[in-house]
């Protein structure tokens, strides 16, 4: 009988090779410089907020946006200049009505400020400042915890570390990465014809291309290479090698021996083992002749000898089971041109680079645009793309295609969009339960923004403070810290009223101001001030949030939610 006669798909070769291979369990730790394409074996969430103070967006001058609601070029308004806050200082006096301190990008907020002047719009004169336009409660500030905040996921494991990756975890002070070791891959060559490369060639000999082109295709997957050399054409050099591969390696792999008296020594080196012989012949050209088996445990896969058979091969067939083993999530290709859902907009007079992450849906792919934001580091960490707004473009509209440009080489395109109200439990539990099969990606965003990216089709899940057609209702405890009767209480809750709150632009930053002593007591969520290890608090009621999720993950998310009722 022909040794090809049985030949079975691709994807079937493929399913039959991942269904055997067994996820490396070890793992180690390496220094963050070193964590560059390694495979992350935890769930990274952030330890602290970044910013991690309110800070200055612009140069300019920090005031209370009510003192200059007169401001006008006809009618400027003048205030007090207090002193200068540069980047890198903490200031602690307490900004009063008629006053105002000069302050850096990036420097933080005085206590009683509210708003940030741009230096454009102002100038100084006998130890004022006289400012020609208003400002808006909030405006150029951005608030702790607005690019990243406490609890939130960084690097979700299975995740292959990009330069990006590195910048999100410096930025959040994490040293040292907790990745899965690199699966031990042996390979050897067949062939009576084949020397090493440092050997001086002779008639009838050929130099073995194949063991370096696959050694850095190992390296490249994620894998370590334990070569093996070349095994000659008899049933005994192979089975040498295959018993030296099972001593050392996870996995074994070989090129060469696609004739069939070749074949016929390499099936009974495997047999001899006990080996099953999982498929022998591939429907493909180049590629036919590869043989997938199971000696023990462990798994054999044959490449062809044909040094672009043996590449393509070891493509589609040993690079994913690579990938399993490190625990990578599935990967898909990439669109080289994405349609837009909606009207982006440009920078005037500056070329603009939108970044966007996205996500596969069914056969089609879907985005949502991030910051664009020169501070933020969550927009790298999170984004795939960009594509160009030129200079001259005030915008793009809907149905528009644009070109994408991919940060990585093989990106890490999203399984699921989570979308909305921040959350640290709901989404630490959802990761807890979905995290082995899907690449989540959650991305913040206010009401109007989370109801558009439902209706778009986008979010997998949305978390809102309002209630939505098809959501799921829960509700998390309101409590506050402190002593509520000495001074300020600080809350970004809006419904709140009463002479001495003061309401800010994250929970984030009312907490911070709490306990770095910025106010005598907090309102906030319970579950963010268990969070930052707060013990004393009274509950004083709750918000409602609404999940919704798609069909397809409604009856997960259900089941997520039933352990989160005390919230």
């Amino acid at each position: 009988m022909h040794i090809f006669k049985k030949l079975i798909p691709v994807e079937e070769a493929q399913r039959i090779l991942i269904s055997y291979a067994r996820e490396v369990k070890e793992c180690e730790e390496v220094d963050i410089d070193n964590a560059l394409g390694r495979v992350v074996a935890e769930d990274i969430y952030a330890g602290i907020d970044i910013p991690s103070f309110d800070r200055a967006t612009r140069d300019g001058y920090a005031v209370i946006a009510e003192d200059t609601y007169a401001a006008s070029e006809r009618t400027p308004i003048k205030l007090q200049l207090r002193g200068y806050i540069k980047t890198g200082s903490y200031p602690k006096n307490i900004l009063t009505h008629g006053e105002a301190f000069r302050i850096d990008t990036g420097a933080s907020l005085p206590r009683g400020a509210n708003a940030i002047v741009p230096i454009e719009y102002t100038s100084e004169e006998n130890g004022y400042v006289i400012i020609f336009r208003r400002v808006s409660p909030w405006a150029n500030i951005q608030w702790a915890g607005a690019d990243i905040a406490r609890g939130e996921i960084i690097v979700q494991r299975g995740t292959i570390i990009t330069p990006r990756h590195i910048g999100a975890l410096a930025g959040i002070g994490y040293p040292r990465i907790k990745v899965r070791r690199k699966p031990k891959v042996a390979v050897f060559s067949i062939g009576d014809e084949l020397i090493s490369v440092d050997s001086k060639l002779t008639p009838g000999k050929i130099y073995d291309i194949n063991i370096h082109t696959l050694t850095s295709l190992i390296r490249k997957s994620g894998g370590e290479p334990v070569v093996l050399g070349i095994a000659k054409d008899s049933t005994e050099s192979i089975l040498k090698k295959l018993k030296e591969g099972l001593e050392v390696a996870d996995i074994i792999i070989s090129s060469g021996g696609s004739s069939v008296g070749q074949s016929d020594f390499i099936r009974a080196a495997v047999e001899e083992l006990g080996a099953e012989i999982l498929f022998h012949g591939v429907m493909s050209k180049p590629g036919k002749p590869v043989l997938g088996s199971r000696i023990g445990d462990k798994l054999y896969i044959g490449l062809p000898g044909n040094p672009a058979s043996a590449i393509l091969s070891f493509i589609l067939y040993v690079k994913p089971v690579i990938s399993k083993m490190l625990g990578i999530k599935p990967t898909h290709r990439t669109p080289g041109g994405l349609v837009l859902k909606r009207r982006e907009y440009g920078v005037k007079g500056r070329r603009l680079y939108k970044t966007i992450a996205i996500k596969r849906r069914n056969s089609d792919y879907v985005y949502e645009s991030l910051p664009a934001s020169s501070e933020s580091i969550s927009t790298l960490s999170k984004a795939d793309a960009y594509f160009i707004i030129p200079e001259d473009t005030e915008f793009i509209d809907s149905g528009i295609a644009v070109n994408l440009s991919f940060f990585d080489a093989q990106p890490q395109l999203a399984g699921i969009f989570i979308v909305g109200e921040y959350s640290p439990s709901i989404l630490r539990s959802i990761i807890s339960i979905i995290g082995d099969k899907y690449l989540v990606r959650y991305i913040r965003r206010d009401y109007e923004a989370t109801l558009l990216a439902v209706e778009e089709g986008v979010a997998d899940i949305a978390i809102f403070t309002k209630e939505v057609k098809n959501s799921i209702r829960l509700t998390r405890k309101i409590a506050l810290a402190g002593d509520a009767s000495r001074g300020d209480i600080v809350t970004a809750m809006r419904n709140i009223e009463g002479e001495r709150i003061i309401v800010v632009g994250s929970h984030q930053s009312a907490i911070l101001r709490y306990l770095n002593g910025l106010a005598e007591a907090v309102i906030a969520p319970k579950e963010l001030l268990d969070l930052y290890g707060v013990e004393e608090y009274r509950i004083i009621g709750q918000e409602p949030l609404y999940i919704y999720a798609s069909r397809d993950l409604s009856e997960i998310i259900r089941n997520v939610l039933k352990n989160l009722s005390n919230l």
